[in-house]
Order: structure tokens, then C-alpha cells, then sequence
């Protein structure tokens, strides 16, 4: 068995001159290599050493390695997640047998490599000579792509036909089914799915030809079979031509028909107002976006259609806060999406999952500013209706972080570890704008499977986020103003909890900030057991804060504590006071009163921080515009 040693920190080649014939030079190298014959089988095997620079393996844990090549005549590939062995994972060792597609045409690879997949990302090994030797006695196999997520689809339809007993409808249905699972699972890439159908359609031709040469059934009956399988597939590729040929004429500004008119002046004069040497930011909070909901839990009365629409609406309004690109930042403070509910029942996670992913990607590809999107109760999948929640019915940190990475652009903003809160520099400004997951808490379960702690109900930061913004977030450059951003305000500001337990280490998050604009040292440590903070920090100096922004609670308010700015703004939907409870909804509906979000303006020479509504409030002195210094 050969052994190939990959360097994956110091390994390098020149760049291909040719880029169109694309042909890798290997002569007199010491590069890795591999001959076989053709249509070798499965005992052609590789070891494969992984190692940094200095000769330390690479720990592989977790991850799958693939094979990919470009066969030699240039036609065809092969991708193959399946051959691979782990060995000895933390020592950088696997395992790879190729299997005999790998060896179906005779010369020279044009490329060959080892993917190391982990969690959607991966890292390449540097190409190594695959030479496959001529075998003029047999001839076996007929070149074509060497897919392994299809092949086993493939392999699962004969295993289907010979498991049966004649039942041909019955085993073809449930191959139909998978094979439009696993289109459905390759349709973030279209190209795939293009291929995925060639090679159903060639493989259907082949096992057609087997059938009838085997007189597996009648010929009349699989004509008749194939003819309408054939064109049912037949319409599935037309449907993503059609599809392809949509998403080339789509704007995301056209969600929804897009700003309605009757928003246009009231946006344009916004624009207009910003005063762009000063820092900007849009604050938009509870949008509360849902699809398919009939919930109406005040029974405004007002036609079930009027409250589809309320909450529907919210993707569309996204539009008209990420419009006024003449600010520097927008944040959707959360609550962004909502539970789908149907009479009472909550729908399912996967639903959750979708508005999450639509709302993001609205936000993120209508902003010509940094949009960023904080975490609400709302937007995790608790149901207040629901005793009992587990880690399958909710949107996990985890699930959170993998659609907001897959989604949001990189805006230059730190994170820590990937977590879902940031802090950005403004750095032409003088600002740094922080925000906060108020619904970081553990993820532990009780004995009968249930979520120990309810994150519709309960707010609450842990050791990690808390000790980042100390020691990291809030050790800010001399002369650097801080705005915060978060969902839930801090307990004992605009918000008192009735205990502890539903407002979880807020008493260290208002000690931190105290401190912080106190320029002192402190060690402090949380009231809360199962959630444990013990955090040593030092600050240099007095800190300048203009403002905590939060939202929550669906209502306008504003308190100064220890000189410190606590200003709160209503939700977006249904525009009113708290959610459907303002009976002014059915006039909102349809006029520039529908949104509410404020244009946060903070001028660092004068320490004045000022908000001017746009949407509902702004008919109202007492929010029109709010002002304070600080």
C-alpha cells in the first residue's frame, strides 16, 4: 500500500500557465504519486499522512476526507465521499481505497486531490500524480461521472427491484421519493442537479435495457412505466430551468412587490435628513415576520386576511429600513421571525428555519451599509403555548450561527468564536457599536428530554459573552464612544423581573457597564448557580456610552441610570403600542404608519444622541424625534 505524506501548510506548486488545456507538470518531482491498471478494484489502497509545517499531524477528527479528480480525457470526474478510512484520526492518518470508476480511462490525471470536509468547510490537500495504466485484455467499465451520493441512490433502486416481489410500482415510488430528496439536498447547487438528472436519465436507459432483457416485467407495462417517469422528470428540469432563469431576473428589493408608494416620501425624507458627518444607525426591532399564521391573540376584529398580512408584512418592511443607505449601520434588534402558528398548534422548526434564513438574507442583500441581525425570544422557536421544549423542536446556537454564516456577509465585525454577538468599529467616526445575545443561556436538558431553561421567557447572558464584553468588547480605543444594541433590556432599567431566574446574570451585565463608564477594576460574580460567572477585569479610564438601545417589549421609553442612556423603541409589527393590542391597527395598514424604527443619530464632538422616527410614532411629539445627551 502506497503512503502519501500531505503538508498542508508548506506544500506548494507554480501556477498552471495553460489554464484551458490545464495540465500539471510532474516530471522529475517529488511530489506524490500513484499508479494502477485499469478497472482495478477496491485493493488499490492509500495511506494518507496529513501534517502541518513543522511535522506535527493534523488532527482529523471530524472530518471526512473526498476524493476528487479530473479524469485524463478531460471529460469527466469523480467525486467520492465514500471510499475513505480513518485510521488514526488525531494523528492525521486515513485510509483510501479507490474504487474502480477511479480507473476507467487510461493516462494521466489532470487533477487529483483529498478534500478534508468538517461541518460544510474543508481544506485541499496539494495534487498528487494519478497515472492509470492501459489494459488492452478486458474492457469493463464505460466513462462517466463517479458521483457517490448518487451512486448509492442508484445502487438502492436495484436493491428495491430484486426486494419487490414483483411489487414494481410499489419499490419505483419509493426510489422516485429518494431521488427527489436528494435533489431537494443538492438544490443550493444547480449545476448538481443538472447532473444529477443526466445521470438519472443514462442510468434509467441502462437499467430499461437490463429490465427488457431480463423480462423482469412486460414490455407494455415498463413503456408505459418509464414513459411517464421520463417525463416527470423530464418536467422537474424544465422547472429549474424556469427556476435558473427567475433567480437571474430577481432583485431582493422585489420581495413582497418590494416599498410600496405610500412609503416613498416618507423614506426619501428620511434619507435626506441624515446628517452623514455623524454616525447613523438604523434601529428596527420585532418585526415578528411569519408565514402562514392565523394568530390573533387579542381578536382584533378585523378580517383574518388583515392579520395574515400584519405578519407576513415583516420581510417587506425589512426594505424599508435597509433603503436609507445613507447611514453607516443597520441593526434588526430581534424578534426578527416569529413562532407559525395554526389555531394554537405551533408548526414545524423547519418553518422556523426558513423565515430565519429569508429574513437574513433580505436584510443582508438590501443593505448598501452593514446589516446586522441580533437574537430575540421569539426567534428561537419557544412557544409560550408549549410546557415542554427539546433540542429538536428549537433553533440552537449552533443551527443559528450555521444559517447566519451561510447567509450574512463578513462586515469586518468581531465575533467571538462565531458566537451571535459582535462589536463593529467605526473607525472615521469614533463609534463602536456592540451587540448583545441577550438569550445566551445553556443548553442543558432535564431528565425527560426537556429544555431547562424556557429562552421565551428567561433572558440571560453566560460566562463567555460576559467575560468578552469585559475584557474585549468594552476595552475600547481613548476616545471612542460605545452604543449597545440588544433585545431585552437590562433588569431594573426599562424592564423588572419578578426574580433572578427569568432575568439570568443582568445584575453582572449592569455591574460591567457601571464599571466600565466608571473606569474601574472589579471581580464580580453571578447570583445564579446553574449558570456560573466569575469575571476579573480593568478598566483604564472613564468609557463614554451614548446609549443601550433595546426593544422587547413592543413600546416607546427611554430612563437615565447612573447617567447612563436606556432608550427603548416600539415593535415594527402592526406598528402599535403592543402587537395586535392597539385597535389604530386596521388604520395603520396600507399607510407609512404600517413600520416604526428609528434613525439613531449620535454627534461625538457635542455627546448628543438623538432619534427620529420613522413610521408609527413619528405623528407623536412625545417620539418624533427623542434627544439626549451624554
Amino acid at each position: 500500500m502506497e503512503i502519501m505524506t500531505f503538508n498542508i501548510d508548506k506544500d506548494r506548486r507554480n501556477l498552471v500557465d495553460d489554464k484551458q488545456n490545464f495540465s500539471i507538470d510532474f516530471h522529475n518531482s517529488k511530489y506524490n504519486w500513484l499508479q494502477a491498471r485499469q478497472y482495478e478494484e477496491s485493493m488499490r489502497q492509500v495511506e494518507v499522512h496529513v501534517v502541518h509545517e513543522n511535522g506535527s499531524p493534523v488532527d482529523l477528527t471530524g472530518m471526512n476526507p473526498v476524493f476528487e479528480g479530473w479524469l485524463p480525457e478531460g471529460l469527466y470526474r469523480i467525486i467520492d465521499a465514500k471510499h475513505s478510512v480513518m485510521i488514526d484520526a488525531q494523528n492525521g492518518i486515513f485510509r483510501f481505497d479507490f474504487p474502480a470508476p477511479a480507473f476507467q480511462v487510461a493516462g494521466s490525471y489532470k487533477q487529483a486531490f483529498f478534500r478534508l470536509m468538517k461541518d460544510g468547510m474543508s481544506v485541499t490537500t496539494l495534487e498528487f500524480s494519478l497515472d492509470v495504466m492501459a489494459d488492452k485484455v478486458i474492457s469493463g467499465l464505460v466513462p462517466s461521472d463517479y458521483i457517490t451520493p448518487f451512486e448509492d441512490l442508484y445502487g438502492k433502486l436495484q436493491d428495491y427491484i430484486t426486494k419487490a416481489n414483483g411489487d414494481f410500482d410499489t419499490a419505483m415510488a419509493q426510489w422516485k421519493k429518494d431521488v427527489a430528496n436528494l435533489i431537494t439536498d443538492l438544490n443550493a447547487d444547480v449545476s448538481g442537479i443538472n447532473l444529477t438528472i443526466t445521470e438519472i436519465k443514462t442510468q434509467l436507459s441502462s437499467l430499461e435495457d437490463k429490465i427488457k432483457a431480463d423480462n423482469l416485467l412486460t414490455k407494455a407495462d415498463l413503456e408505459k412505466y418509464f414513459s411517464d417517469f421520463k417525463a416527470e422528470i423530464q418536467s422537474g428540469l424544465d422547472e429549474i430551468n424556469d427556476f435558473n432563469e427567475s433567480i437571474k431576473n430577481l432583485s431582493i428589493t422585489d420581495i413582497a412587490g418590494g416599498i410600496p408608494d405610500y412609503m416613498m416620501n416618507t423614506l426619501n425624507s428620511a434619507q435626506v435628513g441624515i446628517d452623514k458627518s455623524k454616525f447613523n444607525l438604523i434601529f428596527a426591532t420585532d418585526y415578528h415576520y411569519d408565514i402562514g399564521t392565523d394568530y390573533n391573540p387579542d381578536n382584533i376584529d378585523v378580517p383574518d386576511a388583515t392579520i395574515r398580512e400584519v405578519w407576513e408584512s415583516g420581510l417587506r418592511k425589512v426594505l424599508n429600513a435597509t433603503s436609507l443607505s445613507n447611514a453607516d449601520a443597520v441593526v434588526f434588534n430581534g424578534d426578527n421571525i416569529d413562532q407559525p402558528m395554526v389555531k394554537d398548534i405551533p408548526l414545524e422548526k423547519k418553518m422556523m428555519l426558513k423565515e430565519l434564513h429569508d429574513f437574513l438574507l433580505t436584510a443582508t442583500s438590501s443593505a448598501e451599509m452593514p446589516a446586522f441581525i441580533l437574537k430575540g425570544n421569539h426567534d428561537v422557536n419557544y412557544n409560550h403555548k408549549v410546557a415542554e421544549m427539546n433540542l429538536t423542536s428549537v433553533i440552537t446556537d449552533k443551527e443559528w450561527s450555521q444559517v447566519y454564516d451561510k447567509v450574512a456577509p463578513d462586515y469586518g465585525e468581531k465575533r467571538n468564536d462565531g458566537a451571535n454577538y459582535f462589536y463593529k468599529d467605526f473607525d472615521n467616526k469614533k463609534v463602536r457599536l456592540i451587540g448583545l445575545d441577550t438569550y445566551d443561556l445553556p443548553e442543558t436538558t432535564n431528565d425527560d428530554g426537556s429544555m431547562k431553561y424556557n429562552r421565551f421567557n428567561t433572558s440571560g447572558l453566560q460566562q463567555a459573552q460576559l467575560n468578552w464584553l469585559a475584557n474585549t468588547a468594552l476595552q475600547v480605543p481613548k476616545g471612542t464612544t460605545v452604543v449597545i444594541s440588544m433585545h431585552h433590556p437590562i433588569d431594573g432599567t426599562l424592564a423588572t423581573a419578578p426574580d433572578v431566574t427569568k432575568v439570568i446574570n443582568h445584575d453582572v451585565l449592569m455591574q460591567i457597564i457601571n464599571d466600565f463608564v466608571a473606569g474601574k477594576s472589579n471581580s464580580i460574580s453571578g447570583k445564579v448557580s446553574d449558570v456560573p460567572v466569575k469575571i476579573d477585569y480593568t478598566f483604564k479610564g472613564a468609557g463614554t456610552i451614548a446609549a443601550l438601545l433595546s426593544g422587547h417589549f413592543h413600546t416607546d421609553g427611554n430612563v437615565v441610570k447612573n447617567g447612563i442612556n436606556f432608550i427603548q423603541t416600539r415593535c415594527s409589527l402592526g406598528s402599535g403600542d403592543n402587537v395586535m393590542g392597539d385597535k389604530r391597527i386596521k388604520e395603520y395598514i396600507g399607510t407609512p404608519l404600517e413600520d416604526a424604527f428609528d434613525i439613531v443619530t449620535i454627534d461625538t464632538t457635542a455627546k448628543t444622541i438623538n432619534l427620529k422616527r420613522v413610521g408609527a410614532g413619528s405623528e407623536d411629539a412625545r417620539y418624533a424625534t427623542r434627544h439626549f445627551n451624554y
